[in-house]
């Protein structure tokens, strides 16, 4: 009798298995799972030592890391091909395998012919992908698989881990049930992997890989198999070991004594990191703006600013005659917008402005429409300024320095780049689909460096007299890249330099593209709190650099400013401001009580389209019509917003054109087509 044991050492976990050889027959006697936190040779020493690896007959090797262990090593097709076909036997069948940091679909057919496909080096559809996500909510995979299962799913698209948050959230916001956020999150996944599966008609499909566990994962499968003819196999655990399995029986097909156990684990070749100067070299072209002083010990009227982002929500006093803020505050968003808003509005009456009177407010951000809608119930539509958050940046960075051309906006979960000419905003762009150059990127790459919040790690990247080029990654295969430096006996300081490198290099590439970068670039967004990220910058565009003195309020000071002038608060009648008179929106006098906002609650948040043809012609557009139900001072309201035409909005948006006015748009393109018609005419005014 003959032992032989397979290794598939992956990404997060290394799966072992044990076949035992007795005559010609063939069985698998022990298996183990361990996750390896990157050092497989801890993980695996003991599992190894208790099976009694010298006496092994043979033993192969096969997964990313597998490079590590001095065995022969198998391809994974090769090595789940024979662990399939030892289960299952030589009958068409389909294998789609979903780990940590990839997925794969391997096809084989009747007559021996194989195809096999993998993910590009992206993160999304696996499975750390899956558990960035759920931890967004302080769940596992399972707790979240748990809840998922059985649940409607709401739609979601399969994106880039951490620009999924943010769909995430806003659906949250939106008071959408967690369960079926989730169940939109598990499906989004496998939408992402059965974009590579292309056979169809009779075959057993084994879905194999941890994710392969999750019951919503598997339902989700076999429904959609079914569709195409397919059946999804039930095969337990048996998945889960089956390129360790491949490893075993094809060291069985060879058999030679392993490599003694004290020898099985060798240093890892890196390649050669590429050295850059330190990010303090380019300090000399960043001007950190100071903050104005005694501007909060002021009497008069201020207007409140309110930038309600996906995960945080910033808030700042205006003064309305000095045009300068006076106060300011942060916290978490959490999911809950209009709690972030009331949160920041109780904090603003316990500050040093809590006794002046507010005579507006201006409402930005992913939460906007619905803080500001319920501000607009509490106070008039005519006090209450709500308007985007690329305008609201815009209109700040222009107040702290008119010179501004160019606006970086790096947040915790998007990134915007913004192009003025004239201080008029003439181009702009986000991010669409990766998160490698956002602040949560930051964050988590700082997490795996040490545990380092995002203040330390900028102290020490800035303070590093050195920084190594780690080029452009997905957050999650960022991991990968500073474990491979930190091996390669780079510096951690180094490393952490070069972490800031990767971010601007990200963003430069994946959000400006293409566009231009003017003589002075205004960076804003709370990462850039740290001179390491504002250095970056300086270094890779030559620019000027400017920072205000709180890069994460710049939005809501700008839409405080807008706010100012849209309402036309006017600083000659403080005396009325200051005087209490009735509540309500009546313009001109009255200021704001922030206990009615306080008060308010939103009873329901809906969606309805439009069935309407008044305003837009014909059959009507179908818009989607947002719907507020609140309960402000114990009355039930209804506020309305959306759609092309002005038919439901309420007073939260810019006014739109009333029902029946020109359509623009239009009327450019008949122009430009009676043009085209009289161009292709000749003299004679025959066609040409």
């Amino acid at each position: 009798m003959s032992r032989f044991i397979g290794l598939d050492v992956g990404a997060e976990t290394a799966k072992v298995v044990e076949i035992v050889r007795d005559g010609g027959t063939f069985s698998c006697v022990r298996r183990a799972r361990v996750d390896h936190q990157k050092e497989p040779a801890v993980a695996l020493r003991d599992v190894l030592h208790s099976w009694g690896w010298d006496d092994a007959a043979g033993a192969c090797a096969t997964g990313r890391l597998g490079r590590q262990l001095a065995l022969e090593r198998i391809p994974g097709k090769q090595a789940r091909i024979a662990g399939h076909r030892f289960l299952y036997g030589d009958g068409p069948a389909l294998v789609i395998d979903v780990g940590a940091h990839g997925f794969s679909v391997l096809v084989l057919g009747e007559d021996g012919a194989e195809s096999y496909k993998e993910n590009p080096r992206c993160s999304q559809g696996t499975g750390n992908f899956l558990r960035q996500l759920v931890e967004r909510f302080g769940l596992t995979p399972e707790e979240a698989d748990d809840l998922a299962v059985g649940a409607e799913a709401a739609p979601l698209s399969g994106r880039c881990p951490v620009i999924l948050k943010t769909d995430m959230t806003h659906l949250a916001n939106k008071g959408e049930d967690r369960a079926r956020i989730l169940a939109g999150l598990f499906d989004a996944i496998c939408e992402n992997v059965q974009v590579l599966v292309k056979a169809t008609g009779p075959r057993q499909v084994v879905l194999a890989g941890g994710v392969a566990r999750s019951r919503r994962v598997r339902d989700q499968f076999g429904a959609w198999l079914a569709r195409r003819g397919m059946t999804l196999r039930e095969h337990g655990e048996d998945a889960l070991f089956l390129d360790a399995l491949g490893c075993a029986l094809l060291a069985a097909e060879r058999p030679a004594a392993p490599t003694p156990l004290d020898r099985l684990f060798r240093a890892v070749e890196h390649a050669t990191l590429e050295r850059l100067p330190p990010l303090s070299d380019a300090l000399g072209k960043v001007r950190r703006l100071t903050r104005a002083a005694g501007v909060a010990e002021g009497t008069g009227a201020i207007v409140l600013g309110l930038d309600i982002g996906s995960t945080g929500s910033k808030a700042v006093a205006l003064d309305a005659e000095g045009r300068a803020p006076a106060w300011e505050a942060y916290v978490r968003t959490g999911g809950d917008p209009v709690g972030a808003a009331q949160t920041l509005v109780a904090e603003l009456g316990k500050g040093p402005c809590g006794g002046r009177p507010i005579a507006g407010v201006g409402v930005t951000g992913s939460g906007r429409e619905i803080v500001g809608s319920l501000m607009a119930t509490c106070y008039g539509a005519d006090r209450v300024h709500v308007l985007n958050e690329i305008a609201a940046h815009a209109e700040g960075a222009r107040a702290y320095d008119p010179r501004v051309d160019t606006i970086f906006e790096i947040g915790g979960q998007d990134a915007k780049y913004i192009r003025l000419e004239s201080g008029r905003v003439v181009d702009a762009a986000m991010n669409e689909a990766c998160s490698a150059g956002t602040g949560s990127f930051i964050e988590e790459q700082g997490r795996r460096l040490g545990g380092l919040d995002a203040a330390a790690l900028g102290r020490e990247a800035i303070a590093s007299d050195g920084c190594i080029a780690l080029g452009q990654h997905c957050a999650v295969f960022m991991a990968e890249i500073l474990d491979e430096a930190a091996a390669a006996g780079a510096d951690r300081r180094h490393v952490v330099a070069g972490l800031y490198e990767s971010v601007i290099q990200n963003y430069l590439n994946r959000v400006k593209g293409a566009r231009s970068v003017g003589e002075v670039v205004f960076c804003q967004g709370m990462p850039f709190s740290a001179d390491a990220l504002a250095a970056a910058v300086a270094r890779q565009t030559g620019a000027e650099v400017v920072v205000p003195p709180s890069p994460g309020t710049v939005g809501a000071f700008g839409i405080a400013l807008l706010a100012r002038d849209a309402l036309e608060i006017r600083t000659g009648g403080e005396a009325a401001l200051n005087s209490r008179g009735p509540l309500g929106g009546v313009p001109g006098g009255e200021r704001l009580d922030p206990a009615r906002f306080l008060a308010a609650r939103v009873e329901r948040k809906d969606v309805f389209v439009c069935k309407s043809s008044q305003g837009c012609g014909g059959s009507g557009n179908a818009c989607r019509i947002d719907r507020l139900r609140t309960v402000v001072d114990g009355q039930h309201q209804a506020f309305t917003w959306g759609g092309a035409c002005s038919l439901y909005d309420k007073g939260t948006r810019t006014k739109k054109l009333p029902d029946g006015a020109p359509d623009p748009f239009r009327a450019r393109a008949e122009a430009i087509e009676a043009l085209l018609a009289r161009v292709g005419e000749g003299r004679t005014g025959a066609k040409r």
